[in-house]
């Protein structure tokens, strides 16, 4: 296992603070440009919002059980409709590498208590004739291999392989450790996994040989991101810091990076007030962790998604209002930021619904602007360009 870089946590903290005091000064809020178009019905609130790998169409899903939505881009019209989900505060949606598949989540309206693991459901849909493939009822984490062929699941502690074409599992393994999150490389040659340290593994620290009460808070209130084989579950490494507790895991299509969210337990907290958030950076080539730190504020489990390029990413936060930043993913500063206040209402005749609070996003397919879910429409907010 890598060790651990105890220093490295309180320099990341440092380095957040002075992210926060220094790269928001540079950052830009702009409520000019951009724009409210209706994609769905417009009786229906949206939830999840997801563009398909090739770029042509954006899957939409919505509250109070109705229907999930795939839009053309180009038309801004709805091409097909699905009923699927039917949770009442939605889902969030993601699809498979090769767009064979949608994957759903559900959500809800009080998001879930940070201090817990996460339990929730998921059903693999297909997304071209909208028939369920796969419900997972009580699940921590549901992801589709990179070749669509089988689902990597998490369950209290067990691991398993799913067969999406006959339902069987393939192989499955106890991890006692095992959390909320999981991950997959994009060859589909290893996956990630959020866990509890190990006390054995941190006997043999010297650090924690003489900082009792340090391994007792790390135990209790911090996590790792381990990586495991996916042929046979052997374990290969650890990454070589502590987090928050994990919520989400994302392997980056190119491979080189894995994104983190992490989120405070409640006790181990330096806010004095609001939420707090991280986005984390880890590097997936050496499997070590990066000091690219991506605040959030929101009240909600953060939205987030990377640009087509990888060159930025946007991130759902909260201020006065719901708010979008995007960020330099190279060093995490904040270029562009728009605030959903008062300027968004302007203009919102009977038939426009308000944002409930969440907020998802994707980035166009030529990264100039960021689609967001508003609503009963979609906001399109065109990127400055400097």
């Amino acid at each position: 296992m890598t060790m651990i870089r105890h220093g490295h946590l309180a320099f990341c903290l440092f380095s957040l603070l002075l992210l926060n005091s220094v790269n928001y000064s540079n950052a830009q809020t702009i409520n000019a440009e951009y724009e409210r178009f209706q994609a769905i019905d417009a009786k229906y609130i949206q939830s999840g919002l997801a563009m398909s790998p090739d770029r042509q169409y954006l899957a939409i899903a919505t509250t109070q059980s109705y229907p999930l939505y795939i839009v053309d881009i180009s038309s801004r019209k709805p091409v097909k409709k699905f009923d699927v989900g039917n949770w009442y505060a939605g889902s969030k949606v993601s699809w498979s590498a090769g767009g064979k598949y949608l994957l759903l989540q559900q959500l809800f309206y009080i998001d879930f208590a940070r201090n817990k693991d996460r339990e929730v459901d998921f059903e693999i849909v297909d997304a071209s004739g909208g028939q369920s493939v796969k419900r997972f009822d009580n699940y921590h984490d549901v992801k589709i291999s990179p070749d669509e062929k089988f689902a990597l699941t998490l369950q209290g502690n067990t691991v398993e392989v799913v067969d999406l074409a006959t339902g069987k599992v393939l192989r499955s393994i106890n991890n006692e450790y095992a959390t909320n999150s999981l991950c997959i490389s994009p060859d589909g040659r290893f996956f990630g996994i959020s866990e509890r340290p190990r006390e054995s593994f941190l006997n043999k620290d010297p650090y924690f040989k003489k900082n009792k009460k340090g391994k007792k808070f790390t135990l209790k209130y911090k996590q790792v991101v381990s990586i495991y084989s996916m042929d046979d579950f052997t374990y290969q490494t650890s990454v070589n810091e502590f987090y928050d507790n994990i919520y989400r895991l994302e392997w980056t299509g190119d491979g080189r990076n894995i994104l983190c969210l992490n989120i405070p337990h409640a006790k181990a907290t330096t806010a004095t007030s609001g939420r707090q958030n991280f986005i984390s950076v880890i590097d997936a080539v050496k499997l070590e962790a990066t000091r690219v730190v991506f605040p959030s504020n929101s009240n909600y489990e953060p939205d987030f998604r990377l640009s087509h390029d990888g060159s930025m990413i946007a991130v759902v936060s909260w201020g006065k209002f719901a708010e979008i930043r995007v960020h330099d993913f190279t060093n995490g500063q904040v270029n562009q930021r728009l605030e959903m206040g008062y300027r968004l209402f302007e203009g919102i005749d009977k038939l426009d619904m308000p944002s409930d609070g969440r907020v998802f996003v994707e980035f166009t397919p030529d990264d100039k602007s960021v689609f967001a879910t508003f609503g009963n429409k979609v906001l399109q907010w065109n990127l400055p360009v400097e």
